[in-house]
């Protein structure tokens, strides 16, 4: 399996006052092609510097993926680094300006005369046009094989050139037709890392095939599942027996896969039953209700009833109403720890239980709400 190294460039990454989605996305469709993605880092507008890295990974893999830095300003440096990389002078093509002009006018605007300098390409190297953006991409081979591709940083552009040009391109160039590499998601509430840990720790495996890994996040585990093989059919049959195995052990603490969300299934639940949900919410700030709603697909009344009906308002007399409430004791543990009850009705049957957490509010009205919510769906789930 190649392998592949990601590097986002631009200052305003390491600052953080811009997520790196860039690089998430690169290394997402960049396995699910099939390249083993060794590497992903973010670098500075910083002269010489990205430079060094590209000299330092063409040793390492077999793709390297840039993104940023070939806007017009004196700060985009990735066209004149990548060819100090590799030992050639940048080349101006016209018809690259041409287009650049094009695109410009078809948008009402003139070019001003620094956007000539993204007509400039290191020697040797072929220009992607970007119909959808004035920074042409670019990508060049060396001596040994390796490959480098340019892209630009705006996600708009980057999304486009990488899914209508690149993997195209990769495909060919890396010979990828038939080896696939997938990722299965298991999302699990309500149980910890350390928990699941206990329950499928034999099979959390960081090489093999299939490998097993754990993220934690505020008040959700995801289990990856990933495997590599000959084929859809391969790769789908070694993740299905891992999988089968740990939905064994966890059971119903799995919610859901991939995509869903534990709003969106049981938002779905709410709507197959036609049932709208009423909620009390004395704890989470708001959290639970915003959660909710942006799954809800009927409408709600601003004292919190959100409709998963599909009827368009909430009638008490013609809708299944289910309650739920969750409110803050006034009471508090030995430890500090705030005591919270939630509260499920439904058809004359209730059910209550009480937790405790603590730490900084806003993470405490986010686990709330999960909980709150995942209770919810083992609820429906029976």
């Amino acid at each position: 399996m190649p392998k592949a190294a990601i590097l986002t460039i631009g200052t305003e990454l390491l600052l953080g006052k811009i997520v790196d989605t860039n690089g998430a996305y690169l290394g997402e469709v960049l396995s699910f092609a099939g390249f083993d993605v060794a590497i992903r880092l973010s670098i500075g507008d910083h002269r010489g510097e990205i430079r060094r890295w590209i000299q330092d990974l063409l040793d390492e893999v077999d793709l390297i993926v840039t993104t940023g830095g070939l806007g017009p300003t004196k700060d985009d440096l990735t066209r004149q680094e990548v060819a100090e990389a590799l030992g050639v002078p940048l080349v101006f093509h016209e018809e690259l300006l041409r287009e650049i002009e094009a695109i410009f006018a078809s948008r009402g605007f003139h070019m001003t005369e620094n956007n000539r300098r993204q007509a400039y390409l290191p020697e040797g190297a072929q220009a992607i046009s970007n119909p959808v953006g004035t920074a042409p991409a670019f990508f060049c081979k060396t001596d040994t094989g390796r490959m480098i591709i340019c892209l630009p940083g705006v996600p708009r552009e980057l999304k486009y050139l990488t899914e209508k040009k690149v993997l195209s391109m990769l495909r060919e160039e890396f010979h990828l037709g038939g080896r696939v590499k997938r990722t299965r998601v298991l999302k699990i509430c309500g149980l910890g890392e350390s928990g699941v840990d206990q329950q499928i720790g034999d099979l959390m495996k960081t090489e093999g095939n299939p490998f097993v890994g754990v993220l934690a996040s505020p008040g959700m585990i995801r289990v990856l599942i990933t495997a590599e093989g000959e084929g859809e059919t391969e790769v789908r049959e070694k993740i299905a027996g891992v999988e089968k195995e740990i939905r064994r052990r966890l059971g119903k603490l799995i919610f859901g896969v991939d995509d869903q969300t534990l709003e969106g299934v049981v938002a779905e639940r709410l709507s197959n039953m036609k049932a709208g949900l009423l909620i009390k919410d004395g704890a989470t700030g708001g959290e639970l209700a915003r959660r909710l709603l942006k799954e809800a697909r009927g409408s709600y009344r601003l004292e919190g009833a959100i409709d998963f009906s599909g009827k368009g308002r909430i009638d008490e007399k013609e809708t299944e109403s289910i309650y739920l409430e969750v409110v803050e004791m006034p009471e508090k543990t030995e430890e500090g720890l705030g005591v919270f009850e939630i509260t499920l009705k439904r058809d004359g049957e209730e059910k209550r239980s009480k937790l405790r957490l603590g730490g900084p509010r806003e993470m405490v009205e986010t686990r709330l709400a999960i909980i709150a919510i995942d209770q919810l769906r083992k609820w429906l789930e029976g």
